[in-house]
This record gives structure tokens, sequence and C-alpha cells, in this order.
């Protein structure tokens, strides 16, 4: 059986793949569905509660640690 990294990674590369094929079928591009991920993200942060600017906040550092566990040779800026 994978492990949790695993299947995280999995997860988040389900949701980009369905990102990308929606953004694509409305005329957009992986811009587009970066910026649909982010808003989604967000969106389910408020209706937990959270500040949209605290929840912006958290997407930064969720993906700084994302980037740097799915490619650890990369540079963040």
């Amino acid at each position: 059986m994978p492990d949790e990294a695993t299947i995280t990674k999995r997860r988040i590369e389900a949701c980009v793949t369905q990102a990308q094929m929606n953004a694509r079928n409305h005329g957009g591009d992986n811009a587009t569905a970066a910026a649909d991920l982010m808003c989604a993200f967000v969106l389910l942060s408020v209706k937990s509660g959270a500040k949209a600017d605290a929840a912006r906040d958290a997407m930064w550092e969720h993906a700084e640690a994302v980037v740097a566990d799915f490619w650890p040779d990369k540079t963040i800026n």
C-alpha cells in the first residue's frame, strides 16, 4: 500500500489534471487552471470560517511545501 505522501501527491495531481481539463474545455490554459485551484482553496477556507487574506497566505505556505516535496532540487522565489 502506498504511503501517505504518495497518496497525497496522487490526490493533488488528480485535482491539477481535472482543473487543466476543465480550463481547456472552457478556453483557458494552465494559468486559468492554477487560478481556479487557488480560488477553490480560498473558497473552501472561507467557508470554514477563515479570512480570505489568511487563506491566501496559508495557500502560499502550503504551495512552497508541496513544491519542495515534489521537486526538492528546485528553488522557490
